[in-house]
């Protein structure tokens, strides 16, 4: 009995081990940055990190997060703080400081693999990869 529960458990680890290699191997190193325009979302804005996160192991997509505070004046900012001491591909930036220092790291408007949301407007949340 036991051998045929360590060949069980053998298959079920390849099977893992080729579903993982065959995600990777589909995204073919895309890499997207998301730059998000927060204002006031301190009730949303963790939800939104964490689902982009969700969907990049999903599949297998390398992403970077950029989120750019504009006259937040709630724990926006103290949340984002938080995550970017966890996790080097986010970052947070104030708004007037924002297009230089994205501009500066490669993240402009006009690339295809930057996608620009402003969580203020509902038609840009729907973009999001949830």
């Amino acid at each position: 009995m036991i051998p045929e529960l360590l060949w069980i458990i053998g298959f079920y680890a390849a099977a893992a081990a080729f579903m993982h290699w065959m995600i990777r191997r589909g995204s073919r190193g895309e890499r997207r940055h998301y730059v998000l325009v927060a204002g006031n979302q301190q009730m949303q804005i963790e939800w939104y990190i964490r689902a982009l996160q969700q969907f990049s192991r999903r599949t297998g997509t390398e992403i970077g997060i950029t989120v750019v505070l504009d006259q937040s004046t709630d724990d926006t900012g103290e949340i984002m703080a938080r995550f970017t001491r966890k996790d080097s591909s986010i970052e947070c930036v104030e708004a007037e400081r924002a297009e230089s220092r994205i501009g500066n790291g490669g993240a402009s408007r006009s690339d295809p693999g930057v996608v620009w949301l402003e969580l203020a407007r509902k038609e840009d949340v729907r973009r999001l990869p949830l």
